[in-house]
Formats: C-alpha cells, structure tokens, sequence
C-alpha cells in the first residue's frame, strides 16, 4: 500500500481533532476544577471581583485524587508471560517475564505507568509510547524503551476504535511544536525549510503552520495486506503454510494435499514523520499494533441527533458541581463575615468626648469603666447612652451545608470519608481497618480495572510481542530475581541462533540457563501484588512474630504444621522467604515431584548412600589405629619395666660374685650363699617369665577387639544399604 499524502494527512488530523474535541474540552473543564482558580468560570470571577465579592476555592477533589494514586502506587502491577503454543514452557515463560520486567527497569517504566494511570483520573485520558533503539553508537543491537507522553493532548487518536484500551486503531497522531529555526536544524533534507513562500489559504495549512513555530507530527498507520493460509497434510502429518511457503516447499521436493484455504489479514505498522506539507521519513514498525498505549476512562454512549456519541469520563467529571457549590457556600459565608459591623459602639453626636480616648481602645484594651458625655435632644431630655451593636452571623447553617456538599462531592468520586487518627485508633478489629481500605477502592475500581487490563495488558502485549523482533542477536542483560536479587540473563534469537524445521538451534557455548526469544508463542497477563518495600515491612513484621513463638510452633509434619504452612502459603506478600518458611513446616511430598525433580533426588540418594559406607570404612580404619597406636604404648611400657629388673639382676649378681671373692667361705657357707641366690633370682627369673606371657596375651586380646570393631562396622553398613533398597520410590533422606 502506497504512502498517504499530506492532504490526506491533514484531513485526517481535522477529522480526528473534531471528534475528539468535546472529550477534550470536558477534559480542561476537570483539569480546571483541581487547579488552584477551582471551577469559577472566568465571567463569574471577574464579576465577582469586579462588584468586590469573594471568589472562594476551598480545594476538596484532590485529596481524594491523591488517596487514589497513593493506593496505586503501594500495590506495584508486574506484566507476566504465559505460554501459548508452538513449544513454549513454564520455564521460558519466567525468564520472557524476567526480560519484559529488565524493559521496564531500563526505561524506569513504574513512574510512566503511574503518570498516565493519573492523567486518566484527572481528565479521561493518558497516554504511554514504545520506543526502539540500538544501545549505543557502536552498536547493532537494538533494545524496546517505554517512553512517557506528559501532555496527553499531544495525542490523537482514530477516534472509530472498538476496544476498551484502544489497541485496535488504525491511525494516530503523536504530536509536537518546534520553532522554524529547529525544523531546518533537524530536518535539513526537507523540501520545504523557508515557510514565508507557502500558501496557508489551502485546506488545513493553517494547523500545521503558526506564525514562528510548526507542527510536526508522527502520524502512525496501519495497513493490511491480505495471506492465504493452506492446510497441507503431507508425510510427516497436517502442517499449515502460507501460499508462497508451501509453493516454494514443493519446488524442493516436498509432497502432499492441500485439505483447507483461508485469508487471513497482514497488519502492517509504518511511522510517517510529517509537517502537514510533506512526508519528511518514513520508519516500518516491527510490531503489529501502534505502539501508542492508551489508558482511558470508564466509557459513555449517548446519542444525539441520531449519532452515538462516544464519552470517556474522569473521577473529576461529576465533581465539578459539587465542588462549584462548596466554593460558593464558602464564598457566600466569607460575605456574612464581612458584614459583621466594623463600628461596635453607636452614640449620639458629642457622647464621647470627655473620654474619648477610653473609647477609642476600648475594642482593644480592657477598662474598668467608660465614661460618655450626656446629650440633650431638642426636647431637653438626654439621649441614651451608646449602645453595642450586637450582631450574631449564622456561621453554623452555612457549615451545615458545607459538609452537605462535601458528601455529595465523595459520592461524586466513588470514595468515602477519609478516617481520622482517633477513629482508626477505636477500631480495635484489623477485619475493620481492612474494610475502610476496600470502602475506599471500591469507588475507583473501575479506573484501576480499565488501567491493569487496558493499558498494562496492552503494553505487555507489545513488549511481549517484539522481543522476538528486537532481542534476536545473543547478549545477556540485567534481571531481577523474585527475592529482589540482581543477576544477568544470556538472550539468543532468530538471527544469531536460527531455528530450524523442526525448532531446535545449536546450544554449543550457551549457558544453560539462556532465553531463545524465537522459540515458542506466548501471551501475557497482569499480577497485582504490594511495592518490595511493603512486602520486605511485612516479611520483617511475620519473622520477628515467629522468633517471639519459637518455642510454640508445632513439629514439622505434623497436622498442627500442616496448617501453619498452609497459612503461610495463603500470605503471597511473603514472597520466597515465606515458601521456604513453609516448606520447613510442611515438607513437599517427594512422590508429587515432576520427574525431573525426583531423578534429582534418586541421584542425590545414591551419592548419600556412597558417603555413608565410605564414612563407616573411615570408622573402622581408625578404630583399628587407635587400638594399634594404644598396644603400642603398652609395649613400650612392659619392655622399659622388664629392662630395669634385668638391670636388677645383673646388678645382684655383681654384688654377690664381690661377696664371694672378698670373704674365703667354706663350701657350706657357699652352699648357703648359692641357695639364698637362687631362691631370689629364681623368683625374679620367674617374675619376668609371667610378665612376657602377660604381654603376648594383651597383645591378642587387642588384636581380636580391633577384628570385632571391623567386623561389626561391615554388618551396620550392610543394614544401610538393605534399609536404603527397602525405602520407596523417590523418598527423601
């Protein structure tokens, strides 16, 4: 399809300009009402200041504006990925979500999302852009970028959209004003860089041309090109081609019968860069939707003159009344204040005279008395004394009605009455304070509905959807774990891995733990759940409450832990820390793991049942060298005792030979010297013999000790091992 020409450029953006005009002008008159004039229209202040009246605002929409936005912010909204076909896994689905999440982080997404979120609140209407661009000046790689759109009205949209998120338009208007001078700086290759020469009497000219500044526009389209899908069943099964696939399949030989045709529409998105005069660029768009993402109010249709009118409405819309009235109440009020009278004291001409400067202070300086002068009147009589002007202003009706309005101005919004201090405090019950919460959302649901599965789901959707164009080349890129830890992820795609006809590609060289961004089809869904800092507040809170009940808590497997693990299950906002919490108390049953898991744990089995026998050897063995070690030292005690009675006895004998050679004794006195010798060497000779006997039996004894200990050490590890084999199936240890 051929390029639109500027004029069809600019009767598109006079088409859409109208029709969005109402919405728009409903829009500032919100805008107006939460500014700081309030919604007094500029004829009624300026006769109100003109006749010297009060012109009150007293600002009550945007603390309820800012309760809303507050709620938003606690509860922090994540873009998930699920698979769909085509191979696509649990396991790829966590680590694209991981990816979608590293976008968000790189573009500081959350702040985008909210500033849109709030634009709708406040006017009906917000705005997001999806940008794509190459890391860096040396790079290839290309990498999806969120970008905020701040002013809402830079954006015009096909106005003929029928989903509530608007993701099916056809046409769009991303609009900026730039001088004259900084067109012909940016764009220099422009046909049209001198303005003076044009002719603004041309049809819609005069929009795009101003008299220093012009208006360039990304105008985004989105055309549709018409594909036959065959149905073939060939050799291998039923397949589904495209016409042009399937023809250049058979020109290689492939075989088989087309079963069914269909046409399905192409889209095709393009960008054109325009001033309304010429088409300055022209940039095709990998995804298949426009990447302008719209975050619109609760819809409204009426019909006038036979026409369907389509109204987007803000929590600001039907406010604008009730808050009009409360400023007028205040302004009325300011006026009855102001005719309290300024002069307390009435008297008759001359009263005062005589004290005159009492009366003067006396609204200001307390006196005991004051004196006033008598006056006579044409009669002769006096006067009465000067008298206090009582005036008494009926301030209790006008706050009456004041607090009137302001209920109407909360049931305008959708919200109730914000508790005080004192009345959160006599609300005893959580289950109460947990109430007030909801009461409060309950009015602003709708707007948050239409900003998770409006905007958030479409923005997902077309991160989700070009990943698989703009991350095809390998590198890895920062990722956030579920405990809020920081890691790296590798990527590969299309064009540096390429799949083939039956979806693999080479793994040689990646981590195991890679992302294929071509591989399988999925889509994605919004979970809500609280900020990291309020979920880290209430871990914090749950464990130190558990340290406290230590010694209370049930056994793990028991019916009582059961159920607390349970419970702990049921609290999300615990995060990881909380399932493993659980996970203590309530152990995963081995014989419900997936097959991957339980192979796992026989692997894990078998290298305990290794270590346990290796352990028993190990036992034994040193078992065996400390009964050695101890015999020795043993030895070594009984063989330095045995020396020293030798030593004894050598020494005797020397004595006695002395003796006999000093003293020239008779035979029977040698006779006796003999006996007494051998009667007491005799005993130590046989002393000595009991304590070698004594030695060699310790010895045995050790030895047939140290050959039970192994002995029974062999027999306690062969129960181990029939008791393992004896386990079921996939038990844990």
């Amino acid at each position: 399809m051929s390029a639109p020409t500027p004029k069809e450029i600019r009767a598109c953006f006079q088409e859409y300009r109208d029709a969005w005009r109402e919405i728009r002008d409903e829009a500032a008159e919100d805008m107006k009402a939460i500014s700081p004039g309030g919604p007094w229209s500029d004829e009624d202040r300026e006769a109100r200041k003109g006749s010297g009246r009060p012109c009150i605002h007293l600002d009550q929409l945007n603390q309820f504006l800012a309760q809303v936005n507050g709620n938003m912010r606690k509860a922090k909204r994540a873009v998930q990925a699920t698979p769909k076909g085509n191979g696509a896994n649990d396991q790829d689905a966590k680590k694209r979500s991981a990816a979608i999440m590293a976008t968000e982080e790189r573009s500081n997404a959350q702040p985008i999302y909210l500033n849109a979120f709030q634009s709708m609140v406040e006017r009906s209407y917000g705005f997001a852009v999806i940008r794509t661009d190459y890391e860096d000046e040396s790079s290839f790689d290309q990498e999806i970028l969120i970008k905020p759109i701040v002013n809402p009205d830079m954006v015009l949209l096909n106005p003929y959209f029928k989903q509530p998120d608007a993701s099916d338009i056809t046409e769009a208007f991303l609009l900026d004003t730039i001088s004259k001078k900084q067109f012909k700086q940016k764009y220099p290759s422009a046909r049209i860089t001198d303005f003076d020469d044009v002719d603004t009497s041309e049809e819609g000219i005069s929009d795009w041309l101003k008299d220093k500044y012009v208006q360039v526009a990304e105008f985004w389209k989105v055309s549709t090109k018409l594909k036959t899908l065959l149905l073939v069943e060939t050799e291998q099964g039923v397949n589904v081609y495209s016409e042009d696939e399937w023809k250049q399949a058979k020109e290689a030989g492939a075989r088989g019968s087309v079963k069914r045709d269909r046409k399905v529409e192409i889209p095709k998105v393009t960008q054109y860069m325009t001033n309304g005069l010429e088409i300055l660029d022209e940039v095709p768009w990998a995804g298949s939707r426009i990447p302008i993402i719209s975050c619109l109010g609760p819809e409204r249709w009426t019909t006038e003159g036979g026409t369907a009118k389509r109204q987007l409405l803000s929590m600001v819309r039907f406010a604008r009344d009730p808050q009009l009235l409360f400023d007028y109440l205040a302004s009325s009020e300011c006026e009855v204040a102001g005719k309290i009278p300024k002069i307390p004291f009435v008297g008759a001409k001359g009263q005062f005279e005589s004290d005159k400067e009492t009366w003067d202070e006396l609204t200001k300086v307390p006196h005991a008395y004051a004196q006033y002068d008598i006056v006579l009147d044409n009669g002769g009589n006096p006067v009465p004394p000067p008298t206090y002007s009582d005036f008494t202003p009926n301030f209790q009706e006008w706050e009456v009605a004041k607090d009137s309005v302001g209920r109407s101005i909360q049931a305008a919004m959708g919200i109730s009455p914000l508790p005080d201090a004192a009345q959160r405090r006599n609300q005893k019950s959580g289950v109460a304070l947990e109430k007030m919460d909801d009461m409060e959302s309950l009015g602003s649901f709708q707007f948050v509905d239409r900003y998770e599965n409006g905007f958030l789901h479409n923005m997902g959707w077309q991160i989700n959807e070009l990943i698989t164009p703009i991350l095809d080349t390998q590198r890895e890129i920062p990722v956030s774990k579920p405990d809020g830890t920081r890691s790296t992820m590798q990527l590969v795609g299309n064009t540096s891995h390429p799949l083939n006809d039956q979806g693999a590609y080479d793994v040689q060289g990646l981590e195991e733990d890679h992302l294929h961004t071509g591989k399988g089809e999925f889509d994605v869904t919004i979970s809500t759940g609280p900020s990291y800092q309020s979920e880290r507040e209430e871990q914090d809170e749950f464990i130190d409450s558990l340290i406290e009940n230590i010694a209370n808590l049930p056994q793990p497997g028991t019916p009582s832990a059961k159920v607390l693990a349970l419970g702990i299950r049921m609290r999300p906002t615990l995060g990881p820390i909380g399932q493993q919490i659980a996970d203590v108390f309530d152990p995963p049953d081995p014989s419900n793991l997936p097959p991957q898991a339980q192979a796992v744990v026989q692997q894990l089995q078998g290298q305990l049942q290794q270590l346990q026998q290796e352990n028993a050897t190990l036992l034994a063995d040193r078992a065996g060298r400390v009964l050695e070690q101890q015999t020795k030292i043993q030895l070594q005690q009984m063989k330095g005792q045995n020396e020293q009675a030798i030593q004894q006895m050598q020494n005797d004998i020397k004595v006695l030979v002395s003796e006999i050679s000093a003293k020239a004794q008779d035979s029977a006195q040698r006779a006796q010297m003999y006996e007494t010798f051998w009667k007491e060497n005799h005993g130590a000779a046989h002393d000595y013999a009991l304590q070698k006997d004594q030695q060699s039996h310790v010895a045995e004894q050790q030895q047939l000790a140290q050959q039970a200990a192994q002995q029974q050490q062999t027999t306690q590890i062969g129960a181990d091992q029939q008791a393992a084999q004896n386990q079921p199936q996939g038990a844990s240890q």
